[in-house]
């Protein structure tokens, strides 16, 4: 099932808070050799702000992480705006209230490839779902073209692209992009993967639309 870490129930889920950076060291540093900060087999950044990032995680048992990824408000500041500032033509976009980003998307390469994707679904559709649940009105990152392609606009959600794509490191095509959130983004995406409301938060609200 598919969770929210905050610092409103770190304390409740230390299991899945501890694995989701565990996964993280796995998949970005020990798998694709990131230069990133790490302790005791967990990887973090500066971005990582305790009152502040928000984690969708995947978990079979409540305790084993097998997908994550992070949302964070971006209010003047982000790992895009930071770290890769010519990805994006229109630096305005960083000022527009309600803008969050969405980085750290990683699922255990491990798993099977049927795995991957039923996980990958959930994280996609819950960005969405978490997104309309806290008003955010746009996610906002950074990934490899085909990437962006396969987890998202597969998936039924449009991208709003933000830059012309650059090499970077090993990738050949690394690219800028937006969602623009919406509950007719959310419905189609809902449509598209079979997944509804991942993390129970709009249960309500899809009941209500669907009697009117």
């Amino acid at each position: 099932m598919l969770s929210v870490i905050s610092y409103k129930s770190i304390l409740t889920t230390p299991d899945l808070f501890f694995g989701l950076h565990r996964l993280r060291h796995q998949e970005f540093i020990d798998r694709q050799h990131y230069s990133v900060k790490t302790i005791d087999g967990m990887e973090y950044d500066e971005y990582d702000n305790p009152f502040a990032a928000s984690h969708l995680v995947y978990s079979e048992d409540g305790k084993h992480v097998l997908g994550c990824s992070r949302l964070f408000p971006v209010e003047g500041r982000c790992m895009l705006n930071d770290h890769f500032p010519h990805l994006v033509e229109d630096a305005s976009i960083y000022k527009q209230p309600a803008t969050w980003e969405g980085t750290r998307f990683c699922i255990d390469s491990n798993l099977s490839p049927e795995k991957r994707l039923h996980i990958l679904r959930h994280i996609a559709v819950g960005y969405l779902e978490y997104a309309l649940s806290e008003g955010v009105e746009r996610i906002i990152g950074l990934m490899p073209t085909l990437i962006l392609r396969s987890v998202f606009e597969r998936n039924g959600i449009a991208l709003r692209r933000l830059g012309p794509p650059y090499a970077i490191g090993d990738h050949s095509k690394i690219q800028a992009a937006c969602i623009d959130v919406s509950f007719e983004q959310y419905e189609r995406a809902c449509a598209r993967t079979g997944v509804y409301s991942p993390l129970g938060l709009l249960l309500a609200i899809s009941v209500e639309r669907d009697v009117a």
